[in-house]
């Protein structure tokens, strides 16, 4: 592991404490991102071939902001394995439950806001999550453009976690209302219901 080798064990147990399966070894081979695969709603890690461990935790905020119910038909298309869960259980088109149709217009982000927010939660250094080359980012100063917009609450994944009821409000996206929960990047749940 190139980036905060450190941050693996709490960002592990973190995962395993909120409900997540993750299992280190061989099955981690050919994911989306060296080092962290899903099968069946399982997350798989290897260590040694794993850039950061914010990855995992990027990986896990791709599912953690689908309900629960859907986690066992992911792996590791994310994107194609939601949208066909999601119209398994709605049929086709952008359904009307926020907690399904939200994550279908901005999963990528509000993994983003999901990821940062448990490093933040875990005290894990943020550059585990932003590091060079990481959300296609390879040079710049100063703490990385992804961490820059949570930071300044003008990331688009915190009003998508808002919308699903994961945090409050927050940033411009406190223009949008108030959902009554302590604003983010304070998290009320970690996992979709």
């Amino acid at each position: 592991m190139k980036y905060h080798p450190e941050a693996l064990d709490p960002i592990v147990g973190f995962l395993r404490d909120i409900g997540f399966t993750v299992k280190y070894g061989a099955g981690a081979q050919g994911g989306f991102l060296p080092g962290v695969n899903i099968a069946a709603g399982v997350l798989h890690v290897d260590p040694e071939t794993l850039v950061g461990p914010g990855d995992l935790l990027h990986e896990a905020g791709h599912m953690a902001i689908l309900p629960l119910r859907l986690h066992a038909q992911l792996g590791r298309d994310l994107e194609a394995d939601m949208r066909a869960a999601i119209a398994a259980e709605a049929g086709p088109g952008l359904p009307a439950d926020p907690r399904l149709s939200v994550p279908l217009q901005q999963g990528e982000m509000m993994a983003q806001a999901w990821s940062y927010a448990a490093a933040l939660h875990l005290g894990v250094p943020l550059e585990c999550i932003f590091f060079p080359g990481s959300y296609h980012v390879d040079a710049y100063e100063g703490p990385h453009p992804m961490q820059r917009w949570l930071e300044a609450g003008t990331h688009h994944g915190l009003g998508g976690l808002a919308h699903v009821g994961m945090t409050g409000f927050t940033g411009v996206f406190a223009l949008m209302g108030d959902n009554g929960l302590p604003p983010f990047p304070q998290m009320s749940r970690w996992v979709q219901a």
